[in-house]
């Protein structure tokens, strides 16, 4: 009798350190987040007296210079303005009746034009100018920039690729400019 109370007592204490064990995963697992270590983005823990940052050597590359350069001496005095590196998410936004908002919102939010041709006035969007990347990159970035070129005609604002190694003469630039209602 004493052996069946003692077997009934250690099958007890087993079952409730396996309980203990088995909770203490559970939260161990719940604690973790996914997808690496939780930065703190309060001023709390930074050294704000030695932070990692330093200025960019320029904001365009050489590339993006060229065609920024040309499409700035064109437009000139005209009313309009050419700004370089806008995110798309400032540019468009998404109709009232759109479905799928997060996703669609997510598709824009990180990606950037090179360059905006806007009315001086009003900062309205006239056009968009994309720089063609190098060849060897060309197949990777061609996917975005296929994104990019479908939002843009979704949200009716012209786009022109320019690639700067065959950059059209500044006549060009103006008639294509002019076949889009800018009047350089």
């Amino acid at each position: 009798m004493i052996q069946l109370v003692g077997a009934i007592i250690l099958i007890i204490a087993a079952k409730l350190i396996y309980d203990i064990i088995r909770d203490q995963i559970k939260n161990n697992q719940r604690a973790k987040p996914k997808g690496g270590d939780i930065i703190d983005l309060s001023d709390n823990w930074v050294d704000i007296n030695n932070l990692p940052y330093r200025k960019r050597d320029q904001l365009l590359t050489a590339r993006e210079m060229i065609v920024y350069d040309a499409l700035h001496n064109i437009i000139g005095s005209s009313p309009f303005v050419v700004y370089p590196k806008v995110r798309l998410a400032d540019i468009i936004q998404l109709s009232a009746d759109a479905t799928n908002r997060q996703e669609h919102a997510e598709r824009v939010k990180e990606r950037s034009v090179d360059l905006l041709v806007c009315r001086m006035n009003d900062l309205t969007p006239v056009m968009v100018v994309q720089i063609e990347p190098p060849s060897a990159d060309g197949k990777r970035k061609y996917r975005g920039e296929r994104f990019i070129r479908q939002a843009l005609q979704a949200a009716d604002i012209p786009y022109l690729s320019v690639n700067p190694n065959q950059m059209p003469e500044p006549d060009e630039i103006r008639r294509l400019l002019a076949e889009e209602g800018i009047q350089a």
